[in-house]
């Protein structure tokens, strides 16, 4: 007999186990661009993060399951009697399997189970504005095994789910994304209160982040020694927004300030009686 019709089986087994890696492979390939095009007719990142925070998760789900069947597949096609053996017993005692793995990988299945979790009940989604450990950024990405965090300094936290999924979150954006800019001053008790609270209304919604929902606002909320403290609250989009806004806003009312002769801050000749002005005066 020829070597072909001595091996033909396995060529042809061979062949077919190609064909059903291509084929998991075009699977995937055709579920993740679906699943991208949708998201971006939908335009979801922006309209609906917690559905694109789910398809997301069920992409990668998805993938480890077309991987696991494929390699399963091909190992059964090839006709490999020892993990025919194996795959019968691992049906057989699936109870003592599923424990003895449970003990193996108790941190991987953890990380795992918390980041379906995480994906499903939403405590946070892709996009949203975070305060985690301390850090600030925008949840860039959510994984079987980790989330990344996109810091507002360009950096990246990558914390495993388990770890996120049992400590406290501020999300600034989950239920309505909108964050006041403050902008504190403090002045002389000459200072003209009306005209400054004027100037601060006027700067705030000439800001091109300026919303006018909810209205701006200004207090006096504090008079002491020290002199009259002044708040200027208005609102922004989301938490980016706000923190741009309010450093806009700084810059313009105290180079207004100037300009008006107002006087702002305290002198340190009030601190300290002793201490001469740059003026000369006590």
């Amino acid at each position: 007999m020829s070597f072909w019709e001595t091996n033909e089986q396995h060529f042809i087994n061979a062949g077919v186990s190609i064909l059903v890696l291509v084929a998991a492979w075009v699977i995937y390939w055709l579920l993740h661009k679906g699943i991208g095009r949708f998201s971006e007719r939908r335009d979801l990142p922006k309209v609906d993060p917690g559905a694109e925070t789910r398809f997301r998760m069920i992409e990668r789900l998805s993938a480890v399951v077309l991987f696991f069947v494929a390699i399963g597949l091909v190992f059964w096609i090839m006709d490999v009697s020892a993990f025919k053996r194996v795959a019968v017993g691992m049906f057989a005692s699936a109870g003592v399997l599923g424990i003895a793995i449970g003990f193996a990988a108790q941190t991987t299945m953890a990380n795992l189970v918390s980041g379906v979790i995480i994906a499903f009940a939403q405590p946070i989604r892709l996009g949203d504005k975070v305060t985690i450990e301390g850090e600030f950024g925008t949840v860039e990405s959510i994984g079987l095994f980790y989330t990344v965090i996109h810091l507002w300094d360009n950096r990246r936290l990558v914390i495993p789910n388990k770890i996120l999924s049992d400590q406290a979150i501020r999300n600034y954006t989950v239920i309505d994304a909108r964050m006041p800019a403050v902008v504190l001053l403090r002045l002389e008790y000459g200072a003209d209160v009306e005209a400054v609270r004027s100037m601060l209304l006027e700067e705030a919604r000439a800001h091109p982040l300026f919303i006018s929902d909810p209205e701006p606002a200004v207090y006096v909320v504090d008079a002491d020694n020290m002199g009259v403290s002044i708040r200027l609250t208005a609102w922004a989009a989301d938490q980016n927004d706000a923190w741009q806004m309010a450093v806009d806003l700084r810059e313009r009312v105290v180079g207004r300030l100037m300009e008006s002769a107002v006087p702002v801050g305290v002198r340190w000749s009030r601190i300290m009686p002793g201490l001469q002005t740059p003026e000369g005066s006590g």
